[in-house]
């Protein structure tokens, strides 16, 4: 029973490859056909892709999850073990049995398959003692909010920045009114995803207090949002679109729409950061999209 298993889910992934590579031969076939007719045709793809043009990124087998944050990309692979990006290559971070990974403001932080937290501390993964989180996010200023995988907590800037890996942590209830799986925060404000895939967001999270303020509903049918320390806003559908949201500004942080970008398959995560959209699809694939 277990290899058949295996062998369906590596066959579903195949036919993602496949869908993949056969919607990159569709838009390198449109572009060629746009040199011969480049005025109207330039236009009609324009307005298709809304801008965004995407590239696969430098192999990683398997990714399953994926941050960037302050010029650094990290990510997870379906096995557990975790990567931090240098230029063209992967580069083994040296821990195993990871489900999640951050990096921001607040440093490069984990949560592992037993929902254990870590922090890296002078080059190696430090085990943050009594806490448990199913995900984590250090997106914010200085300070790391995560779930329990029904409750949100939130460590101040105070204790996230500075913890070196020695003593408790003490963390603080975000919200106990909603049931939020998952959190992001950026520079513009906090982002949540109910456990029905309700999405949230509030104003402000205080760095040193963590406390918050109002909590409003703004769209239903998603499975996970992030939120970049340069303010944009991009959410995964729950059949794998990718969305940004539009309007952000600094006195509306909510911002007015959802805007589609076109993508070849189904996502299933995603992180933006220094004007880089990186994306993993549902077969493992890493993409980076420019606008």
């Amino acid at each position: 029973m277990e290899t058949i298993r295996w062998l369906q889910k590596r066959l579903t992934d195949l036919e993602e490859e496949r869908d993949y590579l056969r919607c990159q031969l569709e838009r390198v076939l449109t572009s060629v056909s746009s040199r011969e007719h480049a005025v109207t045709l330039h236009r009609e793809a324009a307005h298709h892709n809304d801008g965004w043009k995407c590239t696969e990124a430098p192999t990683l087998s398997r990714a399953s999850q994926i941050d960037a944050g302050l010029g650094q990309v990290v990510a997870v692979t379906r096995y557990g073990t975790a990567f931090s990006l240098t230029g063209s290559f992967w580069s083994y971070l040296r821990i195993n049995n990871i489900k999640h990974i951050t990096v921001g403001p607040a440093g490069t932080w984990a949560t592992s398959r037993y929902n254990q937290v870590y922090k890296l501390v002078a080059g190696n993964f430090t085990v943050v003692q009594r806490t448990r989180l199913t995900q984590v996010d250090a997106g914010g200023g200085e300070f790391v909010v995560g779930s329990t995988g029904r409750l949100g907590s939130c460590l101040n800037r105070l204790r996230a920045f500075p913890f070196k890996g020695i003593g408790l942590t003490y963390w603080q209830n975000l919200s106990t009114k909603y049931r939020f799986k998952y959190y992001s925060c950026g520079s513009l404000g906090c982002w949540a995803v109910t456990t029905t895939n309700l999405l949230y967001q509030t104003d402000s999270v205080s760095a040193t207090t963590c406390s918050t303020s109002a909590w409003r509903r703004v769209s239903s049918g998603y499975t996970v949002v992030e939120a970049s320390t340069e303010g944009q806003v991009f959410a995964i559908t729950t059949s794998g679109k990718v969305h940004q949201r539009i309007g952000i500004t600094s006195t509306k942080r909510r911002g007015t729409r959802w805007q589609n970008i076109p993508m070849c398959v189904a996502m299933k995560h995603l992180s933006y950061d220094l004007g880089r959209l990186w994306v993993v699809s549902g077969a493992g694939l890493v993409m980076f999209c420019t606008h």
